[in-house]
């Protein structure tokens, strides 16, 4: 589970911004929406969140940067190029300083903190504390030199008084480049101990940027009855008039598929598929998406899915996935959030939750989530929004709402509603509106070009 994200001198973020997803100590609204921790501190943690903010007040921006922690753990980075990391450009002083991220995470019964500063050229601190039972222990403290040789000093609950282990830890570092991570490093080493910190990174943690599906659908429908049983309900119960979805599995022809598909591109994409690959490609001619991938037996099939809606005299016709409207497509591509739930344990970081989607089924969908959430299951979900909608204590707590709100001189901060002491019973949304909370756009007075005599 998250408990805290930090970021400095990134992007819009100038100062030290601190997301958090321990419960307050002043809400006591929803209690059900709390999981109990079983780790370090044992705080409670919050089963979602929502961010508000106008446009280009920094709610995609604090992704992106969870996205750059999360891309530098699990793929690292090339030699010789560039971090991708923006520093906040607005204050001279601010641009040649590097940027800084932290994660504090629960899982398996640890709490971690995990850290480090960056630029475009190198990282140069990285830190890991763990709290295995309320006391936080170390387990590496990294430096980088100017000359760009890495140092880690290793606490003993990593290493413990093993003299292998610590020149273990003294190899890995000496191979580690000044622009990688020492935990990347050491991970691809087997450094069984960072195990467990990457494994959240790589299983649990699931950032959806707005313009992106979640996972292939075609695939999963094709393979699971009850996901497809479950898609087909809500999107009657949401009213979009679908009756039932089906998957259907065809022998790949990219002739009938995908006829515009250069010659070169066909054959990477079967001997991709031939090495084990998914590939999810959208048809313009066909406004869908078609995966293409091998079936059981190693025949290279493509796999689409059909939507059923029942006409006068009970006729069903079947339509294709990219006729329905982009509103329902886009709920297709979020609903397995919903199935996942309360299989694994997970962390949804979703950009724009409600593209495409009426105020109504955004809030079904919230609504349904957290219904989902039972006892200790152990899910998060946190989405940017602009649907004010949500402003409703009926549905989220007070310190799940949170506003982003950019400054004069381009600066975003970042608070929950609780940190503001409003009243229970106050008409959220009229206040938020109202420019009462901040995070709304600054519109300056402009001349109504429609207006007539």
């Amino acid at each position: 589970m998250l408990l805290q994200f930090v970021v400095e001198n990134f992007s819009c973020f100038e100062k030290e911004t601190i997301f958090s997803m321990v419960a307050g100590s002043n809400c006591d609204e929803h209690p059900e929406h709390i999981i109990h921790s079983d780790a370090g501190r044992k705080p409670d943690i919050l089963r979602a969140a929502a961010l508000y903010g106008g446009n280009a007040h920094g709610k995609t921006k604090l992704i992106e940067a969870l996205s750059i922690v999360r891309d530098l753990v699990l793929e690292g980075s090339k030699p010789g190029r560039a971090i991708k990391v923006d520093s906040f450009r607005l204050d001279a002083t601010k641009k040649n300083l590097p940027s800084k991220f932290e994660v504090v995470i629960d899982y398996k019964e640890v709490e971690y903190s995990y850290g480090f500063l960056v630029d475009s050229k190198q990282v140069y601190e990285e830190w890991l504390f763990v709290r295995p039972n309320g006391r936080e222990v170390k387990y590496f403290e990294r430096t980088t030199d100017s000359n760009g040789k890495v140092y880690v000093e290793a606490g003993p609950s990593m290493v413990g008084r093993n003299k292998s282990d610590k020149e273990f830890v003294k190899f890995i570092a000496q191979g580690t480049r000044a622009n990688q991570l020492f935990l990347k490093e050491a991970v691809d080493k087997n450094l069984e101990k960072l195990m467990p910190l990457f494994e959240w990174f790589s299983n649990v943690l699931t950032i959806i940027p707005a313009s992106a599906r979640y996972h292939p659908l075609e695939l999963r429908a094709s393979k699971e009855k009850d996901f497809l049983e479950y898609i087909s309900s809500f999107l009657e119960q949401a009213g979009t008039g679908i009756k039932k979805v089906v998957s259907v599995k065809e022998d790949l022809d990219f002739d009938k598929s995908i006829p515009s598909l250069p010659s070169d591109m066909r054959e990477d994409i079967l001997s991709d598929i031939k090495k084990g690959s998914i590939i999810s490609i959208a048809s313009a001619a066909k406004g869908e998406v078609i995966t293409f991938c091998e079936d059981d037996s190693g025949h290279p099939v493509q796999l689409r899915l059909k939507t059923q809606h029942q006409g006068r005299n009970g006729i069903i016709e079947n339509f294709d996935f990219g006729e329905e409207s982009s509103g329902t497509q886009r709920l297709m591509e979020i609903l397995p959030i919903l199935i996942d739930v309360k299989n694994h344990e997970k962390i949804y970081i979703v950009d724009e939750l409600d593209r495409k989607l009426h105020p109504l089924l955004t809030r079904l969908f919230v609504s349904t989530y957290l219904q989902r959430c039972e006892g200790d299951q152990r899910s998060q979900l946190i989405f940017t929004t602009h649907d004010d909608n949500l402003l409703d204590l009926k549905i989220l707590r007070r310190d799940e709402i949170w506003f982003l709100q950019k400054n004069d001189m381009g600066s975003s901060s970042l608070y929950s509603l609780s940190d503001l002491k409003v009243r229970t019973d106050l008409k959220i949304r009229k206040g938020y509106l109202h420019g009462r909370f901040g995070g709304i756009p600054k519109i300056r007075d402009l001349p109504l070009m429609c207006e007539k005599d």
